[in-house]
């Protein structure tokens, strides 16, 4: 059974530009530990296209995949609040 949740966030092209580039590490520092890790159950791919950002993540167990969701959610919600500060800042 292939379990799979997507998150599709949309806004300025510049704000989604800079969340994208906020955890694109993250995603690159994964990869790298994919191949290591025999035991991963789920995989994460990040797509920016103009003003849409779009998170996938796949995997054969729910549990991994909901926790997977779970943090990727959290970075996102993250780089939109450090972006907030920023703005409020920069007034």
């Amino acid at each position: 059974m292939g379990i799979k949740a997507e998150f599709v966030l949309e806004d300025e092209k510049e704000a989604i530009k800079t969340v994208y580039e906020s955890i694109k590490e993250e995603k690159e520092n994964k990869t790298k530990l994919e191949y290591k890790d025999k035991d991963r159950r789920f995989f994460v791919d990040v797509a920016l296209k103009g003003d849409k950002l779009t998170v996938c993540i796949s995997g054969d167990d729910i549990v991994k995949v909901r926790a997977a969701a779970n943090t990727w959610l959290r970075l996102l919600k993250i780089a939109e609040e450090m972006m907030e500060v920023v703005r409020t800042r920069n007034r």
